[in-house]
């Protein structure tokens, strides 16, 4: 079979039809990874993505940074993370307009997943009670997360004792809060087989 990835970047009007797909791999092609950077996606779109992860797709890398997701396509994602045969491992959702209210699906997510190994939710505004719901989720021995990337606010002193708290509980958990790129962070076409 045929392993590929997809790489839509700085596209100002896709249509949410693009996102649709009725199955997770035509004849022997599979689609391992999915770029949609800066691609207009909403929650709409986000249902569509999450229709096919629940439905066991061969996608393990998907990269939503900088679509306007919000509360509802977060709520939609998570109930594909929760799904037992969702097979994603890393989540970009770098500046997608997540809020607080966002964490609690999110933390419901990772006790249920068993498959994500990075998430990045940098340039997004969690305050301190959004990443206590998800370190409350992290501290469990059975979270496979290894990378969490956020907006942290260095000053807040609040926010340093808890990811010191999660990093002692749960050791393999790499926790970043740089500002750099994350598109230099990302997987490219190079990546993966052809």
């Amino acid at each position: 079979s045929l392993t590929v990835s997809l790489t839509v970047s700085h596209t100002h009007s896709l249509s949410q039809s693009h996102t649709r797909t009725r199955t997770p791999h035509v004849g022997s092609l599979l689609l391992a990874a999915s770029r949609l950077w800066c691609c207009s996606i909403t929650s709409e779109g986000c249902g569509h993505l999450s229709t096919v992860l629940r439905q066991g797709s061969s996608l393990t890398q998907l990269d939503l940074g900088l679509n306007h997701v919000g509360v509802p396509g977060l709520k939609l994602l998570c109930e594909a993370l929760k799904a037992p045969w969702c097979r994603l491992q890393h989540l970009w959702l770098w500046g997608c307009s997540l809020t607080p209210f966002s964490c609690q699906d999110l933390s419901s997510a990772l006790i249920c997943n068993r498959s994500l190994v990075t998430l990045d939710l940098g340039q997004n505004s969690l305050g301190f009670h959004g990443v206590k719901m998800l370190c409350d989720a992290l501290r469990l021995q059975n979270c496979p997360l290894q990378t969490l990337r956020l907006k942290i606010d260095e000053s807040d002193t609040d926010i340093q004792n808890l990811l010191r708290e999660i990093k002692e509980s749960n050791p393999q958990l790499a926790v970043d809060g740089s500002r750099r790129d994350p598109q230099r962070h990302r997987p490219s076409a190079h990546d993966f087989l052809f």
